[in-house]
């Protein structure tokens, strides 16, 4: 009887959603109509899900479908309008994330419910409140990466309006984003944008009032205040928003370029070798004259200092770990000053510098036992705060913090169908590679079992170069462990976050070696340690994470039953052959960090595809058409070479997605790829 209720209920929340609002996929210009009946809907639907919530106990993780893990949270992304009258939030409306907003009653809560936009085809990707009334917001098309920004008002009827087009052809991807907010101008915001050239950004301010011309391509009110010489990276700016910066990189060069306030023309700071001793700016202190800079001068890891640029000089050190790179400042607009510093060793951990914010901290965590908690979004004076609270096994709850009153309100769940007492611990561990370096990564151990002789799954992260893994909600390894299966997640040599040496030390044609060595060191640590069954061991991952599937599985095939390989390399040469154009500028950095293209036996040593004979695990592999860093040639000529050995993909063993890209973006090829998945690894791991 449960079932059926509960499937009634999903069909009414489907309904509800397709009624809720217009559908604007194409035609941005259309209004949104049935005003009253989508306000009411939305109402009823918020009703509905609180049913929805207390038939959705499961005995057992075991129990929880596949779509519960990946289907889009009800609620997302919430942020609250600069004045405090409105909270918006990203929602399912029409399978598809769009932006909710409700109204706030100091009485009642959140009130009116409604939908701004009611995108069918895409997800909206993210957006902000660029003033109390407008709200600009990205996305791109079936996963090309190429964002257009876009604008919808709370006010009178929704209307979406296009600012600025992406596009994708022969001469690259076009795209734009935000850099600044332009909190003190409501009326402008600033972007970059590559439309002159495609390698080369420039930097415009950008009308909130206008609206991109399709017969025009282009925007007749955006203005260029920064025009990009052909090798400008990033732009730096002031909190007025005045570009006082810009790094540039020829071949393995980088350059710091410096202008004082209202001044016309860049001087160079250094030049610098982009794999050297470096300093990165972060942010300008609030007499827009001293910057914050994350630098590694005359040490390994990043630490945070006080920066001259006048004098072009570090000043103090402002903070500093012993083990990992310290580069995130948290700041305040409103009192003017630096709050503290945030940074990931095993488990998120913030230092305060401001004895008020801590005192207010340390009272909102005491509520929130064993438990993450961020201010994520905050009005323009700082009395009102959204809260996020979060953890390993609960994927998060938002309140609202008064700090006058000292008084916090739950709001909104992001999954509530998923309770913390049916979902495992993210836990870090270390441990020695076989040359002596200290390998630090995170296992989830299935809830209720032993922690012994477990199936596993390796799931080694994307990059590879930079990026490391965090502690924190991950659906994919709850997933993993709701059916039995151990997870790790391995932050290798060449991984982020560790020191330069630790970086570097994955570098020059290390790519299915060096790298690879340290996964495999992982999995006979878990094995000697007797965690891990060494008859089940399977390895999963995208992207980089993706051809250390197919280098695990064609370098060590006597160590894997299985593989799944998403978005993954599996020919290196390719992978500087086809990168997108406005990657070129980095092609020197890459060459050092990957290895030299042209060195045609180091490209065959790397490469998975060349070396398919010794493959003898099942292999899944997964790819999106539209895929602009990893094209789909890499998957389609694994597949081939394959197939030339005799070898056939089934159709749950293959997927190949017209509408996706460097990942799946849309919950229905998400749910449809990890039921497949379920199947494979029941297949080749019980």
């Amino acid at each position: 009887m449960r079932s059926e209720i509960v499937t009634f209920i999903n069909k009414m929340w489907v309904t509800l959603q397709k009624d809720a609002v217009d559908t604007v996929p194409l035609h941005w210009n259309r209004q949104h109509k049935k005003e009253n009946t989508m306000r009411n809907l939305l109402k009823q639907s918020l009703v509905l899900m609180c049913a929805l919530i207390s038939l959705s106990a499961y005995s057992s993780a075991a129990d929880i479908p596949v779509k519960d893990f990946f289907k889009n949270p009800s609620y997302t992304n919430l942020q609250i309008s600069p004045n405090g009258k409105h909270l918006a939030l990203l929602s399912p409306i029409n399978d598809r994330r769009n932006i909710v907003i409700m109204d706030r009653d100091d009485k009642k809560g959140l009130v009116n419910p409604r939908a701004l936009t009611g995108l069918s085809d895409q997800d909206v990707a993210g957006f902000f409140w660029a003033n109390n009334k407008d709200i600009v917001f990205t996305m791109d098309s079936d996963g090309n990466e190429a964002f257009s920004l876009f604008k919808v008002s709370v006010e009178d009827k929704p209307r979406i309006a296009q600012l600025v087009s992406s596009t994708v052809g022969r001469s690259g991807i076009r795209s734009a984003s935000v850099v600044h907010t332009l909190p003190d101008d409501p009326d402008n915001i600033l972007v970059q944008f590559n439309g002159r050239r495609v390698a080369a950004p420039d930097l415009y301010i950008l009308p909130l009032d206008s609206e991109w011309s399709n017969s025009r391509q282009k925007n007749p009110k955006m203005r260029i205040v920064a025009k990009n010489p052909g090798d400008v990276q990033s732009w730096i700016l002031d909190h007025d928003g005045e570009v006082r910066g810009a790094f540039s990189i020829k071949g393995l060069t980088g350059t710091f370029h410096y202008k004082g306030k209202g001044e016309e023309e860049f001087k160079v700071l250094r030049e610098f070798d982009v794999h050297d001793e470096n300093i990165t700016p972060l942010a300008f202190d609030y007499d827009n004259k001293t910057m914050f800079v994350a630098s590694n001068i005359g040490r390994d890891r990043n630490a945070i200092y006080k920066f001259d640029p006048e004098a072009n000089k570090l000043g103090e050190l402002i903070f500093e770990h012993d083990v990992v790179d310290v580069t995130n400042l948290m700041m305040s607009r409103h009192q003017q000053k630096v709050l503290g510093v945030s940074f990931m060793y095993e488990y998120p951990e913030t230092v305060y510098f401001d004895a008020a914010t801590e005192a207010m901290m340390k009272g909102l965590k005491q509520a929130f036992p064993d438990k993450q908690v961020n201010l994520t979004s905050t009005t323009k004076d700082e009395t009102l705060s959204i809260v996020a609270v979060a953890d390993d096994n609960d994927p998060g709850k938002y309140f609202l913090y008064d700090r006058k009153n000292n008084k916090l309100t739950f709001l909104l769940e992001r999954m509530p169908w998923l309770k913390a007492e049916m979902l495992s611990e993210m836990k870090p561990f270390k441990f020695k590679s076989r040359d002596g370096l200290d390998i630090h990564g995170y296992i989830t151990i299935p809830k209720d079992s032993n922690g012994k002789n477990l199936p596993l799954i390796v799931n080694p992260h994307g990059g590879p170069f930079g990026i490391r893994d965090n502690w924190g909600f991950n659906p994919e390894h709850q997933f993993f462990a709701s059916r039995g299966y151990a997870t790790i997640q391995v932050n290798y040599r060449g991984s982020g976050g560790y020191g330069r040496k630790f970086e570097q030390a994955g570098y020059g044609g290390k790519w299915g070696a060096e790298m690879q060595n340290d996964l495999t060191d992982a999995v006979k640590h878990l094995i000697k340690e007797g965690v891990a069954d060494p008859e089940r061991v399977c390895i999963y991952g995208a992207s980089y994470g993706g051809y250390a599937t197919m280098a695990g599985l064609t370098f060590t095939p006597d160590l894997y039953k299985c593989g799944i390989n998403y978005v993954g390399v599996t020919d290196v040469g390719l992978l500087f052959e086809s990168m997108p154009k406005h990657w070129e500028p980095q092609k020197e950095v890459m060459k050092v960090r990957i290895g030299d293209p042209d060195d045609e036996e180091l490209m065959k040593r790397m490469s998975p595809l060349a070396h398919v004979d010794k493959i003898k695990a099942p292999l899944m592999i997964v790819h999106g058409k539209k895929d602009p860093r990893v094209v789909e040639e890499h998957a389609n000529a694994l597949r081939d070479a394959l197939e030339d050995r005799g070898i056939e993909l089934s159709d749950d063993e293959w997927i190949m997605k017209v509408n996706e890209g460097h990942g799946f973006r849309k919950e229905e090829n998400r749910i449809e790829l990890y039921t497949k998945m379920e199947k494979f690894l029941k297949k080749h791991l019980k």
